[in-house]
């Protein structure tokens, strides 16, 4: 789990105002102080906001075993930052 945990954590970490912490025992990065991505307790997901038109965001797993897509992991962080991050920072260009 250590070097997913480390990927996803330099992947997320280079978004514009993300910080990391550990809320019982579960690693999350936030945006301004809101989630929009966490580790299951166990490692083995990564848990993201997600959204659907004409539905509020919802938190979808994306397994973390077997052969992983680091591409579409990392565009589904990104996708989730978008939606809890403040205005400004989208305005800055968060990707």
């Amino acid at each position: 789990m250590t070097d997913t945990l480390s990927r996803i954590r330099d992947i997320a970490l280079l978004l514009p105002g993300t910080t990391e912490d550990d809320a019982d025992g579960q690693t999350r990065f936030l945006v301004e102080g809101e989630p929009f991505a966490r580790m299951s307790r166990d490692g083995s997901a990564l848990q993201l906001c997600v959204a659907d038109e004409g539905n509020p965001p919802r938190w979808s797993d994306i397994a973390l075993s077997g052969d992983l897509d680091w591409t579409l992991i990392e565009d589904r962080i990104a996708r989730s930052w978008e939606l809890v991050a403040p205005t400004e920072l989208l305005e800055a260009g968060g990707r």
